[in-house]
């Protein structure tokens, strides 16, 4: 860590410029900021994705402030309900139980290291919570592995098997159980191309991957 002459570090320099630029766009718009901030939030999606800094929900959909009721986690894990994992448990009952959310998206995306974690020896001393964590994604690593895809094709079809596997986890949460099967809750599996700026969608009817416009018509 180097610091300027004032002494402050230059990342640190960064995140104040950035603010500083916020609190003029919060100035021009002080009557959208208020009403967010008076409101009852009223999210229309549950968007569980990846820690990734270079995947930005908000800027993929485009979403404004209030529009999108974000966990984010490395590799965008689901853990199932009987794992004991709280965070990401309470933010799906509060979710659809209390902010009356339709829709859960999640969204992985290409060359996840979350992903690629368990290609490597992760040294238990130093980052057991991350040799931990990770193991949520061991389910997709074993099925690809068993099903003798190609080494060139591995990478990608472990992310997609990753997310079908975190839609089942969201199965095993009554909330979102009973919502599926009554009608009022959809679940959906994104994976973000990082590289051509795409998403592709789960079908869960064919049990095949295609680009999400092409899903809507568009």
């Amino acid at each position: 860590m180097t610091n300027d002459r004032d002494g402050l570090d230059p990342d640190i320099r960064d995140a104040i410029e950035g603010y500083e630029r916020f609190r003029l766009e919060f100035e021009r718009d002080r009557t959208f900021f208020k009403s967010l901030a008076v409101a009852r939030q009223k999210p229309r999606l549950l968007w569980i994705g990846c820690s990734d800094s270079r995947v930005v929900p908000s800027q993929i959909t485009q979403a404004d402030p209030g529009e999108l009721f974000e966990v984010r986690n490395i590799a965008n894990c689901v853990p199932p309900a009987w794992a004991g994992d709280d965070t990401v448990g309470a933010a799906i009952e509060y979710a659809v139980g209390h902010l009356g959310i339709d829709d859960i998206v999640v969204c992985g995306h290409t060359g996840c290291g979350g992903i690629q974690a368990l290609s490597e020896p992760i040294p238990p001393q130093q980052e057991a919570h991350l040799g931990r964590w990770v193991e949520y994604t061991r389910p997709a690593h074993r099925l690809i592995a068993a099903a003798g895809v190609a080494e060139e094709d591995r990478a990608l079809a472990t992310v997609r098997a990753h997310i079908q596997f975190q839609l089942d986890n969201l199965m095993s949460y009554e909330i979102v159980a009973t919502g599926v099967r009554e009608g009022r809750v959809g679940v959906h599996g994104w994976l973000y191309d990082m590289t051509e700026g795409e998403i592709q969608a789960y079908d869960g009817a064919t049990g095949t991957w295609r680009g999400l416009l092409e899903m809507t018509g568009r």
